[in-house]
């Protein structure tokens, strides 16, 4: 595993988890944590330095409480883990089309331009088609990526999904989608 791919995988599991205990870096850590377990003592030395560095740059901290040590995001940490997060979600693409067109709508102030433009740029890298300027379509569910997208940018309350069975120009949409019914 590369340095980034541990470090993504540390900021994941303290996301998700909140809290990392030294039994991760040990044998016989439980299962969620199975791509942490180390192999060899390479394998262990390589993610404890991971922690260090994410440590040195505050990212994370680590507290000793009987013995054993914890480890947990700090704020700018939980920022870098989310950033992560970002950047590898996806939409998943249904097997089959339930002809339903999802509309993703935002109308975000003047002040948080630099949130629009984060907004704007994720959605397309997703897979939605802008069909005009502040409003996007895709043809699959997407409520908890929109919510993600808009809760890492500080707007959610900015942004509206419409779900609708027709859209004005829908066979270019069709066609540039692949979809069958």
């Amino acid at each position: 595993m590369k340095k980034e791919e541990r470090q993504e995988m540390i900021f994941n599991i303290l996301l998700g988890v909140g809290v990392l205990a030294t039994a991760i870096v040990a044998p016989n850590a439980v299962q969620l944590f199975k791509y942490l377990i180390p192999r060899d003592s390479r394998d262990k030395w390589e993610t404890e330095r991971s922690l260090s560095r994410l440590i040195k740059r505050g990212l994370v901290k680590k507290r000793r409480t009987n013995g054993e040590d914890y480890y947990s995001l700090t704020l700018l940490g939980n920022k870098q883990a989310k950033k992560y997060q970002l950047n590898s979600i996806k939409i998943a693409v249904q097997k089959r089309w339930d002809g339903l067109w999802r509309l993703v709508m935002f109308d975000i102030p003047e002040d948080k331009k630099m949130a629009r433009r984060g907004i704007n740029f994720v959605l397309k890298r997703i897979g939605c088609v802008q069909y005009q300027k502040s409003v996007f379509v895709i043809p699959y569910p997407c409520m908890k990526e929109v919510n993600f997208i808009g809760e890492c940018f500080g707007v959610r309350k900015n942004i509206r999904v419409i779900t609708a069975h027709s859209v004005e120009g829908s066979k270019s949409l069709e066609k540039f989608f692949k979809l069958h019914l």
